[in-house]
């Protein structure tokens, strides 16, 4: 069999032929603009990590370095002696923690029911009408200013508390021996009612991602097999996003370990042991707000800064705990899911 080709042109020929180098040419061209792309991204990168760690060490540092005066006078037992008194020259941080942790404690036993509460229904049981303008409300109500929410608990719900409901709870038989003494107003209870308040977005809007994720699969492979809405939230929903509850949860007692300037305001600011929780006290946060501008030079303002590094090292704990029970969550949840298949 003969095979007929047909002559290509000249100008045919010659154009094939440049095809080649131009196509290579413009082939390099866009690998050395990759390259050059990905090196000023990589480059980019490393100077902002670079640039926060060197803001990180540069505050441990500086926090070390000027508490190194208290911790000096007073040993590592000023993490946990039980006496504040700038008067009479006793420095110490244990009430003050103790204090910290009460209040962050009841704030969550307050917060974490209402907020994991709204979120559920928010995502899972509301109507899309009610839903979008509850969250933006709520979204909102982190957007406010702690001093704002600060004065709202000082101006509107220090009365209310002082001659409502402290003597109320006082009154009640199986709660009472809590909420024993005189009925101040600012306490223990209103610090950790306004700190509920303060830390309820975060809970809500992490939860509700959390909830969010949760694939649509679950939800109808529940449906299917004759659950009811609410058992679809508690044995499908729920337990698929437990890891993202915990981190909203971790992240919250984050926020009320810290708070100051709101703290400070209806605690009362008396450091002693509280007898109950309507009695006045303080927090590692609102001793740093109330002492620095009166401290002592010296001694005085370095215990004021040991009080911020204790406060940094309850916070780094905390989220340490928080990362290492995210783990925990996800190996169990990875663990199941492999036995079930």
């Amino acid at each position: 069999m003969i095979w007929e080709t047909t002559p290509m042109s000249p100008d045919a020929v010659s154009g094939l032929a440049g095809a080649w180098p131009a196509g290579r040419v413009r082939r390099a061209l866009l690998r050395k603009r990759s390259r050059f792309g990905d090196g000023a991204y990589s480059a980019l990168r490393w100077a902002g990590a670079g640039l926060f760690g060197a803001v990180v060490l540069g505050l441990l540092v500086g926090i070390g370095s000027d508490s190194s005066a208290a911790f000096a006078h007073s040993g590592v037992g000023f993490i946990w002696s039980g006496t504040w008194n700038p008067a009479a020259g006793q420095y110490g941080a244990g009430i003050l923690v103790l204090d910290t942790l009460l209040t962050t404690a009841v704030a969550m036993v307050l917060m974490v029911p209402i907020g994991l509460g709204t979120a559920v229904f928010l995502s899972e049981l509301a109507p899309r009408w009610l839903a979008g303008p509850l969250s933006t409300l709520i979204g909102l109500l982190a957007a406010i200013p702690s001093i704002v929410v600060g004065l709202w608990g000082l101006l509107v719900l220090t009365p209310i508390f002082a001659n409502q409901v402290e003597p109320f709870l006082a009154s009640v038989p199986a709660l009472g021996w809590l909420f024993r003494g005189e009925a101040y107003g600012p306490s223990i209870l209103l610090a950790s009612v306004v700190l509920a308040v303060m830390t309820l977005p975060t809970m809500v809007s992490l939860s509700r991602s959390a909830f969010g994720g949760v694939p649509l699969a679950d939800r109808e492979a529940a449906l299917a097999l004759g659950a009811t809405r609410w058992q679809v939230v508690r044995r499908a929903v729920f337990p698929a996003a437990r890891a993202g509850v915990s981190a909203a949860v971790t992240l919250a007692v984050g926020r009320a370990l810290g708070e100051s300037i709101a703290v400070a305001m209806v605690i009362g600011n008396r450091p002693a042991i509280p007898e109950s929780l309507t009695t006045p006290g303080a927090t590692l946060g609102s001793a740093i707000v109330n002492q620095f501008a009166e401290a002592s030079p010296g001694i005085g303002t370095s215990s004021v800064i040991a009080l911020g590094a204790v406060l940094l090292i309850l916070t780094v704990l905390v989220n340490a705990g928080g990362q290492a029970l995210l783990r925990s969550g996800s190996g169990s949840q990875a663990h199941t899911a492999g036995a079930l298949r």
